[in-house]
């Protein structure tokens, strides 16, 4: 017997479900799981998309029949032929040469820069003074990644090649995403000039001279051999990923926890007392991150309770079952990673920030997917969490960051979990 198609919510006619899914992702991908289950069938324009959310789904999708789900042509969109979207052999060879720039070991020589990078940022901070915490986490780690992975010093990029990688969030603000590939809305113009100022400075950067040992420098002195990258466009389109990626989603990691720390003081003070019990008056080093256990339970949980990357979309290449309904071939399926990570089915009182559950090891196994799962998880989870890490308690030994916004933070969802607004946080000396 063929499965059903899975349950969907009600909606209008010819817009289905697009006006009420637009109008707030979050509450209503909540509430069509929480009426229908795990698997549930959106109408939008007159076209079905999926939500999955279970970690026994996540699964099949990431891992065990991960040759089923491929990704979206959005990522192409956006990142060209680069790691993010190719799949097969191009993803695998792309590995191969991406993956020693994100050993631990290499990470660990960049701890010394993550450092310098905080306390450069924090010094530019006046006490009493009240700061867009989003603006200078991005700032902070498109510093980081320039200084490390780009081998640039601080002026190297500019901030017209941060501000283009941001905004290619544009063309995935949910009232874009939902709307006709035809239609261009400002989102999406915003979107063109951002891939075309990215294309424009990475050209630049590329046509520089590079004689270190930094990826941008291997990437444009590869292109001169048989593997690869085989052409320009083939390291212009890897450059944009790691731009983008390397620096926007650990950037909203840093903003959610400085939030989170701000509305928990108890927490907040036991990690302001552990970063003076391990770092003390140092400088922050490599061999102090392990040490700092309560700093990576709150990262840990920031991510949960606040995944940069709240949807891994899928495409699936034929037709699948997945919680006993059927999934068609070419269909769009939306892993819904911050569903999973607020199910109480899998973390107890799920709503609530609680760092300390992270000793208690009795969680499924793919509930908490903050960097993906399987073979294609993310590259530069190992840099992500050192550089929060050690930007962290840079910050911490010298101030105390404290909310000065209105009520609690609102998210505004894109290519990644935008907060809405500037999250303003005033900087106290400690």
């Amino acid at each position: 017997m063929t499965p059903p198609r899975p349950p969907a919510p009600d909606g209008l006619p010819v817009l289905g479900n697009t006006v009420a899914f637009a109008r707030s992702p979050f509450s209503f991908t909540d509430a069509a799981v929480a009426e229908h289950g795990d698997v549930v069938r959106l109408s939008i324009l007159g076209s079905d998309r999926y939500i999955v959310a279970h970690p026994d789904l996540f699964e099949r999708a990431l891992v065990t029949d991960r040759e089923a789900f491929a990704k979206t042509d959005d990522f192409r969109l956006a990142f060209g032929d680069s790691v993010l979207a190719v799949e097969g052999d191009a993803w695998r060879e792309q590995r191969d040469l991406l993956d020693p720039f994100f050993f631990y070991r290499r990470v660990a020589e960049y701890v010394p820069a993550m450092r310098e990078q905080a306390a450069r940022r924090a010094s530019s901070w006046t006490p009493g003074e009240t700061y867009s915490m989003v603006d200078e986490m991005k700032g902070l780690t498109f510093d980081v990644l320039a200084a490390t992975l780009l081998g640039l010093d601080r002026d190297g990029g500019g901030d017209a090649l941060r501000r283009a990688a941001d905004d290619l969030n544009a063309r995935f603000a949910p009232t874009s995403w939902a709307l006709p590939d035809w239609l261009p809305t400002p989102s999406r113009r915003r979107f063109d000039r951002a891939v075309t100022t990215l294309r424009e400075e990475i050209d630049r950067l590329v046509r520089a001279d590079h004689d270190d040992d930094s990826l941008l420098s291997v990437l444009a002195n590869a292109r001169e051999g048989d593997g690869y990258p085989r052409s320009d466009a083939a390291v212009s389109d890897q450059l944009v990923g790691v731009i983008f990626a390397g620096h926007e989603t650990t950037a909203l990691a840093l903003t959610f926890a400085w939030y989170l720390l701000a509305r928990n003081p108890g927490v907040r003070e036991r990690v302001e007392r552990e970063v003076d019990e391990v770092v003390g008056d140092d400088p922050v080093r490599t061999d102090h991150l392990s040490e700092l256990t309560v700093l990576e339970r709150v990262f840990r949980e920031s991510m949960r309770l606040y995944p940069p990357i709240h949807t891994l979309p899928r495409e699936t290449t034929r037709d699948v079952e997945l919680g006993g309904y059927r999934i068609p071939a070419g269909s769009e399926a939306l892993l819904s990673v911050v569903n999973v990570h607020r199910d109480a089915r899998f973390f107890e009182r799920p709503d609530r920030f609680d760092p300390d559950r992270w000793d208690r090891d009795d969680r499924h196994d793919y509930a908490y997917v903050p960097f993906g799962a399987g073979p294609r998880r993310c590259v530069g989870r190992t840099f992500a969490t050192m550089e929060a890490k050690a930007v962290m308690a840079a910050v911490i030994k010298r101030y105390r960051l404290e909310w000065a916004g209105d009520g609690e933070l609102g998210l505004n969802p894109q290519m990644t979990t935008q907060p809405r607004g500037e999250v303003p946080m005033t900087v106290r000396e400690r």
